[in-house]
């Protein structure tokens, strides 16, 4: 339970770091990402059967 916490602090610590002295692009919303998803698996299983 411990390692976990410490590497879980760890984990945001560094999260806060780099995005304060980096520039990091911020991530879409959940319900973006879904859909960007969903049309890259249609696209990819689309030229799966095409071959």
């Amino acid at each position: 339970m411990l390692k976990f916490l410490i590497t879980f602090g760890a984990g945001i610590y560094t999260g806060i770091y780099i995005s304060q002295n980096y520039e990091v692009p911020r991530v879409d919303e959940p319900g973006k990402l879904v859909d960007k998803i969903k049309e890259f698996a249609d696209e990819h299983r689309k030229n799966i059967t095409m071959k």
